[in-house]
Formats: structure tokens, C-alpha cells, sequence
């Protein structure tokens, strides 16, 4: 009986949480996409390339849409079990409450397995697939923007003009550059090469590398008794852009960052000054175990709160469901960002949700087990 009775709830549950996957991933993707083909579109080659691009965003979302999946699942099943009378007969039967739980757990425990890898490494490893052929879709762009004989003002700061090009090696033959002091715009020089060698940013340094061989410098102003001009049979200019890393969108590029590379940035930047960047490396890391985790502790939330209830519908069922996830995202988002103040430790704020979750299910779910204990008869009670 408890076999096929729990055979029967995981095929209700399953069939529904596959479709809370698929229907969730796509909605998230269609959010995604707005933000993203500001950065796609101007890169890529062709429709095809745009879209194999933007479908690796598909696994990082699915940290996401797993969890949510699982809950909305959860209590989708418990509800449409009330609405059609189940869940009375199968207690009626002398089937305890608390048994109907156990497929509920034991879905929980593979949800979180499959969570936990799409967290800590199938959603890394997309996202920085992602990246690096998002820089090598900016990268191609760079070099077909830089065309012989017109003048290039790609890099901030630079104005250049090149002879013939050599798009595959970067090689160039002539050259004509003008460089400026950005915060001293009365000040600058002029490069004149024979022949040299781009070197475009890639996804790391974000570092454009010009490499130029025999040339002259010359200051941008006026020949006179100041003007002074020399000559260089080899030199390299580093025109330095701000690392992903330290950027304003860190956060996003970390998500593409394996474990081992979180932890060993957490190790160096410790006792940095940058207390920021260290509690980013240590929430993220963190996260990747933490968010997972919550889908373990929703059985002993959502159970008591749902059967103990009486009917409410499949709307409020869903909008419950959602209410609970925000919470617990909300609650990460909060715990992060005081982490990132240093109001909080770092670990902390990765663990703030499942702290929260924990306590709940301390609140609700034993004064429900005891009252199912005692009505059964198990404690002294006697049955209703």
C-alpha cells in the first residue's frame, strides 16, 4: 500500500514539475532577453550565432527555476489532492498524514542533487562559455572595425589609422596613431610605425596590446625650442580597460567562475583592502551550495502549512508557492548585499535564506508532527 500510494503522489508531483522547468526556464529567458541582445546583437555574425550564444544562459537559469519548480510542484500536488477529496480518503484509509510526506522528502533530496550541480558547475561552465564567446564575438568586431586607411576611435582616448591589415594575425603595415592624457587633454603624442602587431582584449585582462616596430614620437604641439621628438626600434603599449573581475558587472562574471577559482581568490583577497571583492568571491561561493540547499528544508514548511489548511484553490496555491520563493531570493539579494557593506559576515549572507527556511520549519513543522502523533494515538491521544 505505502509503495504504490507514494508511487501514485511522485507521478502527480513529477509530471508537474517538469512542465514548472520548462515553462519557467522560457520566461526567464524571455527576461533575459532584453538585457542581453543590447551585448549579443552588435557581435553577432549571424542569426544562428545570436541564438547558440543566448542558449547558453539556459543552465545558470535553471539554479533558479529548479527550486521554483520544486515548490510550486509541491503544493500544486497537495492541493489538487484536497480539491478531488484524496487526501481525505487516503487518511480515512488509516494512512497517517506525516506518511505522505516521505515522497515529498525523497523528491527533495534528488531535486537538491540536480540543483546542486547545475549550481556549482553546469551553470558555471555555460555562463563562462557564455563570456568567452561573447569577448570573442567583441573581439571579431574590433578587428572588422579597424580597416585600412579610415580612422578607428574604438579606443577611448586614441585615434589610429593603419595601412594594410591582417585580420586573422593582427598584423599591421603602417601606422598613424594619436594619444591623448584623459585627464589632461592639452597633452598627448603622435606614433608613427612601419609595421606592428594588435593584440585585442580578451575576456581576463580586457588589456588592448599594441606592438609596433620601427617609428617616432612626436608631442602633439608646435615645433620650437621645447619640441622634442624620438625614435624606437620596438615598443609595446598596454592600453589598459577595466578587468570583468573588478568591474561594475563582477557579479555577473563570477557567475561564470569555477569553485576552485572562487576559492582561491577568497584565499588571496582575505585580508585585502578591497573587503568588497573578497565578500563577492565568498557569497558567490557560498551560494552555490546554499540556494540549493532551501529545497530541502520547503517539505517541512509547505507540508504542515498545506494540509493542515482547507481548500484554497490552485491560484492561491501557485501565488503561495511564488510568495515563499521571493522570499527566500529576497532574502539572498538582502543578505548579499549587506555582506558586500560589511555589515554582515560574507558567509552569513549566503546562508541568510536557509537560516530563515531552517527557523520556519523548526516553528511550524513539530507542533504539526506532535499534533498528528498525539491524534494517532502514538503520544496518548486519541484519535479524532
Amino acid at each position: 500500500m505505502p509503495f504504490k500510494l507514494y508511487n501514485y503522489i511522485l507521478n502527480k508531483f513529477v509530471s508537474t514539475f517538469a512542465a514548472g522547468i520548462g515553462i519557467f526556464t522560457v520566461l526567464f529567458l524571455m527576461d533575459q532577453a532584453s538585457r542581453q541582445i543590447q551585448q549579443l546583437a552588435p557581435h553577432a555574425s549571424s542569426l544562428t550565432d545570436f541564438f547558440l550564444s543566448f542558449l547558453l544562459l539556459a543552465p545558470p537559469l535553471l539554479a533558479y527555476t529548479i527550486p521554483l519548480a520544486f515548490l510550486i510542484s509541491m503544493i500544486w500536488t497537495l492541493e489538487q489532492m484536497k480539491q478531488e477529496r484524496e487526501l481525505l480518503a487516503i487518511t480515512a484509509s488509516g494512512v497517517p498524514p506525516l506518511r505522505l510526506l516521505t515522497p515529498f522528502v525523497f523528491s527533495s533530496v534528488i531535486t537538491f542533487i540536480l540543483a546542486y550541480v547545475v549550481t556549482g558547475y553546469l551553470g558555471p561552465a555555460s555562463f563562462s562559455h557564455y563570456n568567452s564567446r561573447l569577448s570573442d564575438m567583441a573581439r571579431k568586431s574590433f578587428m572588422n572595425d579597424l580597416k585600412p586607411g579610415v580612422l578607428f576611435d574604438g579606443i577611448p582616448g586614441t585615434l589610429l589609422i593603419v595601412g594594410d591589415f591582417d585580420r586573422g594575425s593582427g598584423r599591421i603595415d603602417g601606422l598613424l596613431m594619436t594619444r591623448s592624457d584623459l585627464n589632461e587633454a592639452e597633452t598627448g603624442e603622435i606614433i608613427i610605425a612601419q609595421s606592428g602587431e594588435i593584440q585585442p582584449p580578451t575576456d581576463e585582462t580586457n588589456d588592448l596590446i599594441l606592438k609596433i616596430d620601427k617609428g617616432t614620437i612626436h608631442p602633439v604641439a608646435a615645433a620650437g625650442n621645447e619640441y622634442r621628438s624620438g625614435s624606437f626600434d620596438s615598443l609595446v603599449s598596454r592600453i589598459q580597460g577595466q578587468s570583468p573581475r573588478t568591474s561594475i558587472r563582477a557579479k555577473e562574471y563570477l557567475m561564470g567562475v569555477s569553485n576552485e577559482q572562487l576559492r582561491s581568490w577568497s584565499g588571496e583577497n582575505g585580508n585585502d583592502s578591497n573587503r568588497r571583492l573578497s565578500a563577492m568571491y565568498t557569497v558567490e561561493l557560498n551560494r552555490r551550495l546554499a540556494f540549493p540547499l532551501t529545497v530541502l528544508l520547503y517539505p517541512f514548511v509547505v507540508f504542515p502549512a498545506t494540509v493542515s489548511t482547507g481548500r484554497h484553490g490552485k491560484i492561491v496555491a501557485f501565488t503561495g508557492s511564488i510568495l515563499l520563493f521571493m522570499i527566500t531570493f529576497l532574502l539572498f539579494s538582502l543578505g548579499a548585499r549587506l555582506a558586500y557593506q560589511g555589515m554582515i559576515p560574507a558567509v552569513l549572507g549566503a546562508w541568510l535564506p536557509v537560516i530563515f527556511l531552517l527557523l520556519a520549519g523548526l516553528a511550524v513543522f513539530p507542533i504539526y508532527a506532535f499534533s498528528q502523533l498525539r491524534g494517532s494515538g502514538i503520544l496518548g491521544g486519541t484519535r479524532p
